[in-house]
């Protein structure tokens, strides 16, 4: 039923909100019945009889927020999907007063407010444990001096075997990459013996697994994440000998982790060491200055233990599935934390060995960490059931505190954040709390928020949005809208583009790894440096160049300058026109050896537009071998696609996708020799069915900025990653001004007003 843009695209495309109709009056019995007819016989195989949607079909059920008259003018142009020619003038009108009347107001007056009890994602879960115990070590995420780059450095003589004997300076050095030969650092330096040790803080951008490499013909000593007790790779007596050594961690995106390498020459031939690591999707590097703080900060529980994947509803991950996998994974990492715990016992419970009151002041931690696991106070039962009973035992105090760990994690109370909520049903300024600290960090409460509900100073709406403002520029918060981002732009869970290297070979892994890094910069830039809005996302005005970057893409003044930190070119000077035109989305939605109209249609329409499209029926498998080799891709697609079934969703996918032609696989600008199309013009179909001749990527940015659909879109998707639900079982998604004013303001403002208003307005508030 209907074109790409029919009634189940228009529908979905709005927030729910209240209805104005403004027609004079109500359908009489018998014009609904013939609504009802004509809706039966041409509709209901796609919506459902009843307009809740049909699997495979269009899903979603009919409602929104459209007024009748806009219903019919869309139904009258666009319905039914293959023949809407059927549904025309008088059809038209009696069909959508019928879906009006009968689907449409009423659902969007009543919809459903249930959910899901939902525990912690996996990203949830390990940041949340991270800052449990954050609060009793001292590693509070503290802010770093983004201009204080680098690490410290102290420069030392040796006259023994690892024994310093006099420091000769301090610097800050921005990277750990020297080879020193035969010479000392600096003159007046023992050549035949000296050390340097470095000292300071790693600040990753996105979550994944890190491997760190040290380089050295030398004896080394290297720490990640760690006090300076045990190294992570401990090679102090080993010299003479070129080496790497590796080690290979999990690492939350956007905390500070301690990082320290304590270099050793005595009497070797030569000095050398570098250090290096592998991010996730990156390249194997020496570690960038702009990853490297000279702020020294403590170690932070990050959970090693891998996790099942979480399960994935309406585009977003969440927890609502509970499985024996994830079930073990949860215990296992909850034993590798009781067992942290006990090796730093005295330090969290601030107590020694030798304390005669150490028993009472570990029990006393272990209260309060219940507390803050639980993100609520404790009642007398909870804490004699988790904590008291447990030391009544006659087993070991270590082995207490790792019952006591272990009953903490494995807790519904900790795994599921909404259980407050559901346990109470009215609001409570510990539920406003847990959710502004999910939303906002994907962890719990910290100490502070605990204290300010203490003192009565968060029971107020003032209060707590100014709390919420000041969560907002904690480095996790940046964090997590950067993840979110990624995954609008569908490139947080996937692979790298990779391409032919017989095609495209100088397209080699440090291009695609700074591709992904100036994406990340430019995003991180508008949103938190320039506090921009969704149009200034979109518009991409400025694109981040690496010299290897500028060099693929043959940008020659960028080329020939020397900066090594990814400064912005303007998008323009480079061919560029909106945020779907950055090389590495043009990259990533295409083919290794050609490009992908119909990956990057659907990426634009979806992403962009907003637009909906309904899943294939069967998955068609593109071979360009089928087609004449003379042929461009867009004739290839066309003759792909050309059947009415396909062009129900493909009549929007190839005209958007059709429109990027100008860019080679990996992104690059094509000149005429290489384009074999001779146009990029097409005619693209609004979502009202009115027909717009389009011309290259200037007119998609134009439209899609002139777009309320792109707003609304982008505005849903960031509410759903948030909240993890449907904005329809929120109260202020009926509110269509105050949803509109989101849309357009500053995207640090849109995500703080929806974290803050969903907290406080969650599903189980509504009236």
């Amino acid at each position: 039923m209907m074109r790409v843009n029919s009634l189940r695209l228009f529908l979905t495309a709005s927030l729910l909100g209240s209805v104005v109709f403004s027609l004079t009056g109500k359908p009489d019995m018998a014009s609904l019945l013939k609504g009802k007819a004509i809706f039966e016989k041409q509709c209901a195989e796609c919506h459902g009889k009843d307009g809740s949607g049909v699997e495979g079909e269009y899903d979603k059920p009919l409602l929104g927020d459209w007024p009748l008259e806009k219903l019919v003018r869309v139904v009258d142009r666009t319905m039914p999907e293959l023949e809407p020619e059927l549904c025309r003038g008088e059809n038209a009108k009696l069909v959508a007063a019928y879906v009006f009347e009968t689907f449409w107001q009423k659902r969007g007056e009543s919809a459903p407010r249930e959910v899901a009890l939902a525990r912690l994602t996996n990203r949830q879960f390990r940041q949340s444990v991270a800052d449990l115990f954050a609060q009793f070590s001292g590693s509070r995420i503290p802010v770093i001096d983004e201009k204080m780059t680098g690490l410290r450095a102290t420069y030392y003589d040796v006259k023994k075997m690892n024994k310093r004997h006099q420091k000769k300076k301090d610097r800050i050095d921005g990277e750990v990459d020297f080879d020193f030969g035969a010479n000392a650092p600096f003159e007046g330096m023992n050549k035949d013996g000296f050390s340097v040790l470095w000292q300071g803080s790693i600040v990753p951008i996105e979550t994944g697994w890190y491997e760190f490499f040290v380089h050295s013909h030398n004896g080394f000593s290297f720490w990640i994440n760690r006090d300076g007790k045990k190294a992570s790779i401990d090679e102090t007596v080993t010299g003479g000998k070129e080496r790497e050594k590796s080690v290979r961690l999990f690492l939350l995106g956007g905390r500070p982790y301690p990082i320290m390498l304590d270099f050793f020459k005595f009497k070797d031939p030569v000095a050398k060491v570098r250090l290096r690591w592998k991010p996730p999707r990156g390249k194997k590097e020496v570690i960038p200055r702009e990853f490297l703080f000279q702020q020294s900060v403590p170690p932070s529980l990050i959970l090693q233990q891998k996790l099942p994947p979480d399960d994935s509803s309406a585009g977003f991950e969440r927890g609502t599935m509970v499985e024996q996998a994830w079930d073990e994974a949860v215990t296992y990492a909850a034993l590798d934390a009781g067992k942290y715990v006990n090796e730093r016992i005295d330090s969290f419970a601030k107590t020694k060995p030798d304390d005669p009151h150490r028993a009472e002041r570990i029990e006393e931690f272990l209260l309060q960490l219940l507390q803050f696991a639980f993100r609520e106070p404790l009642s007398d039962k909870q804490k004699d059931f988790f904590v008291r009973s447990r030391f009544e035992d006659s087993k070991s105090l270590a082995s207490t505190v790792e019952e006591v760990v272990l009953l903490a994690l494995k807790s519904p109370r900790f795994l599921y954040p909404e259980w407050q909520a559901l346990a109470k049903k009215e609001k409570d300024v510990h539920v406003v709390a847990t959710r502004l600290a999910l939303y906002l960090w994907d962890s719990l409460p910290n100490e502070r928020l605990h204290q300010l509900i203490e003192k009565g100073n968060l029971s107020k709406e003032v209060q707590q949005a100014t709390l919420a403002r000041q969560m907002l520029e904690d480095p996790r918060a940046r964090a997590k809208f950067r993840d979110f981002l990624l995954h609008w732009l569908e490139i947080n869970q996937n692979e790298s583009p990779k391409k032919d290297p017989t095609l495209f070979p100088k397209f080699d892994e440090e291009v695609i790894s700074d591709l992904r890094r100036s994406l990340i910069k430019y995003l991180d830039s508008v949103v938190w440096e320039k506090r921009g809005t969704l149009d200034d996302l979109l518009r991409a005005g400025e694109i981040p160049l690496s010299p290897k970057l500028a060099a693929y893409y043959g940008i020659e003044q960028a080329r020939q300058s020397t900066f090594t930190a990814f400064p912005p070119y303007p998008s323009e000077k480079i061919g560029r026109q909106g945020l779907f035109t950055h090389p590495y989305l043009l990259a990533h939605h295409s083919y290794p050896d050609e490009t992908s109209p119909i990956h990057r249609g659907v990426f634009v329409a979806r992403k962009i537009l907003g637009r909906h499209l309904r899943p294939p029926k069967e998955a068609i498998s593109f071979k360009s071998s089928d087609f004449d080799p003379s042929w461009s891709m867009r004739q290839k697609v066309t003759a792909l696609t050309k059947s009415a079934d396909c062009m129900v969703c493909h009549d929007l996918i190839n005209s958007t996708g059709f429109l990027l032609e100008g860019f080679d696989a990996t992104g690059r600008v094509r000149g005429k020799t290489e384009d074999k199309s001779s146009s990029l013009k097409v005619t693209y179909l609004d979502r009202e069915g009115n027909e717009l001749p389009m011309n290259g990527p200037g007119d998609l940015l134009r439209h899609s900025l002139a777009s309320e659909a792109s707003e609304t879109f982008f505005t849903e998707e960031l509410f759903k990653y948030v909240a993890k639900q449907e904005p329809t079982r929120y109260a202020i998604a009926s509110n269509k001004t105050f949803m509109k004013e989101l849309a357009t303001s500053k995207l640090t403002d849109l995500y703080l007003s929806l974290c803050l208003e969903a907290a406080k307005d969650g599903f189980l508030y509504a009236k």
